[in-house]
C-alpha cells in the first residue's frame, strides 16, 4: 500500500513540475515574441522611407487647430477629418509620404449651372481662403481661372502657378455632381 501511495505521490509531483516548466517556457516564448514585435514595429517606424511626415492625424489636427476648428470627427480608416462648415460637410486631410498634400472636399446642396453661379464661387473662395489655399484664394472672385469641362456633370477649374519654383503643385479645383449634391475638391501638394 505504501508503495502505491509513493508511486502516486511521485507521479503527481512529476506532473506538476512538468506543467510548471511548460507554463514557464510558454511565458518566455510569449515574451520573446512580444519583444520581437515591438522591436520590429519600432524599426519600421524609424526606418520609414518617407520624404514627408505621413502622420495624417497629427498634421491634420494641427492644421485644423491653427484654423481654430475644434469640432470634427476623425476617420482613422481614411485618415481624414469630417466637419460641418457654414452648413456644408467638409472632409479634410493634410500630410503624405512622397507628396505632402492638403485637400478639402466640400459636399454642398448648391448645384452649379454651366456658367458657375456667384453663390458657388463665393462659397469655394471662402473655403479656399479659410484653409489657406493661397493660389486659389481671391482668384476665384477675380475670375483668374480656366474652366475645363470633363463630362456632363463634372468640370475642373485650373489656375496659373504664381511661383513655379516653390515646388507647390496646385492641382486645381474639381466640381462634380454626386447623388444630388455638388462635390468640390480643392487640393495642392508639395512634390
Amino acid at each position: 500500500m505504501k508503495k502505491t501511495f509513493y508511486s502516486v505521490l511521485i507521479l503527481i509531483i512529476s506532473l506538476s513540475c512538468t506543467e510548471k516548466k511548460t507554463q514557464k517556457e510558454n511565458t518566455i516564448i510569449k515574451n520573446i515574441k512580444s519583444d520581437s514585435v515591438v522591436k520590429i514595429d519600432d524599426e519600421l517606424e524609424n526606418d520609414s522611407d518617407c520624404v514627408f511626415d505621413d502622420n495624417y492625424k497629427k498634421i491634420t489636427e494641427e492644421w485644423l487647430s491653427e484654423l481654430e476648428i475644434k469640432k470634427y470627427v476623425w476617420d482613422s480608416k481614411s485618415n481624414k477629418a469630417t466637419l460641418i462648415y457654414n452648413g456644408d460637410t467638409l472632409t479634410v486631410y493634410k500630410g503624405g509620404c512622397d507628396h505632402f498634400a492638403s485637400s478639402v472636399e466640400i459636399k454642398t446642396n448648391i448645384y452649379p449651372n454651366k456658367e458657375l453661379d456667384s453663390t458657388l464661387i463665393r462659397k469655394i473662395n471662402d473655403i479656399a481662403c479659410k484653409f489657406k489655399f493661397n493660389n486659389y484664394c481671391n482668384k476665384l472672385i477675380e475670375g483668374q481661372f480656366k474652366k475645363i469641362d470633363n463630362s456632363d456633370s463634372s468640370f475642373f477649374l485650373e489656375f496659373e502657378d504664381d511661383n513655379p519654383e516653390d515646388n507647390l503643385i496646385s492641382e486645381g479645383i474639381e466640381i462634380s455632381e454626386k447623388e444630388k449634391h455638388t462635390i468640390i475638391t480643392i487640393s495642392e501638394y508639395y512634390n
